[in-house]
């Protein structure tokens, strides 16, 4: 009998052994840490979070805007560092998005539902290791529409609703799209949810060379990221910290430069790290990271802070 049990038993136990727990009150620190969106640019969030679990820098609260929901919410599930990098470098536009020209876009993100639920450990707020919102802006309103309880599917492929791209998603009444117009950086959805300190990344779209576009979604963008460039002062405000790691010169679709966008999130992160450590009031040293995470390389180019 013993021996079934170890054969039948054991193996389910470890299972649920690994489900992460939720807290039951938030990182002592307050630290919320808020991704804006950016296509591949914002693989540089895995870098940032990346260099804040190696220094111990705890997160109480993550909002994440269109890929910054994506990975907050990998991030906040339980997902390891080193995993998302993984997935990362081997992502392709046909993993959560397909084309379908429709009257409300070219494409759906439909595929996205089956990404998140091979890549991420919970599926739903609730059962989340950090108090999580996700941004997405209601096309019935303009205002902004913030998820923070139930399903995280429909929530992030909302999110990640680029307009001219991908098809809005509905959600109950609501007919939803892309968060970065509303919240290009969600900080003041972090701020929010209880966060003292609120760390902002923004990777953008544009790095404003002066070209002219060349596709439908190149224009869409550039008409998005414009606007978004006259209203920074409405979300920077709500950061004590923000930081811009330096991918001005990849591409939204350039996933194959996953890499040196993590590692540009890294080196930013790492040039905030003292400024971080005295809002929060952290002592500069802190022990080593475990050895189980990815750990930094050298050479890395570093982004700014401010």
């Amino acid at each position: 009998m013993s021996a079934i049990y170890r054969a039948l038993i054991e193996p389910l136990l470890d299972q649920v052994r690994r489900i992460p727990k939720r807290r039951e009150s938030p990182a002592p620190d307050g630290l919320g840490v808020a991704l804006g969106g950016g296509f591949a640019r914002g693989f540089a969030h895995v870098g940032v979070l990346q260099v804040l679990e190696e220094n111990q820098i705890p997160i109480s609260y993550i909002a994440g805007t269109s890929v910054g929901s994506i990975l907050g919410g990998a991030y906040a599930s339980g997902v390891p560092v080193a995993r998302m990098a993984s997935i990362c470098r081997s992502i392709q536009f046909r993993d959560f998005g397909r084309w379908k020209l429709s009257r409300l876009g070219l494409a759906s993100n439909d595929r996205m539902a089956e990404l998140i639920r091979r890549s991420f450990i919970a599926l739903t707020f609730e059962e989340l290791i950090i108090p999580t919102a996700v941004v997405a802006t209601d096309l019935g309103t303009g205002e902004p529409y913030v998820f923070t309880s139930g399903g995280l599917i429909d929530a992030i492929r909302a999110s990640c609703a680029f307009p001219g791209m991908f098809e809005p998603v509905q959600v109950g009444e609501h007919w939803l799209a892309d968060g970065g117009l509303v919240a290009p950086v969600p900080t003041r959805q972090a701020k929010d949810l209880g966060a003292r300190c609120v760390l902002g990344v923004s990777v953008g779209f544009n790095n404003w060379n002066g070209s002219a576009p060349v596709n439908l979604f190149q224009v869409v963008s550039r008409a998005v990221s414009a606007a978004q460039k006259h209203q920074t002062e409405s979300w920077s405000s709500s950061a004590d910290i923000l930081l811009e790691p330096d991918v001005q010169h990849i591409d939204w679709d350039e996933f194959n430069r996953a890499d040196e966008a993590i590692a540009a999130g890294a080196a930013a992160a790492r040039a905030a790290l003292p400024r971080l450590r005295q809002l929060l009031r952290l002592p500069e040293k802190t022990k080593p990271a475990a050895p189980d995470r990815p750990t930094s390389e050298p050479g890395w180019n570093q982004g700014t802070a401010r």
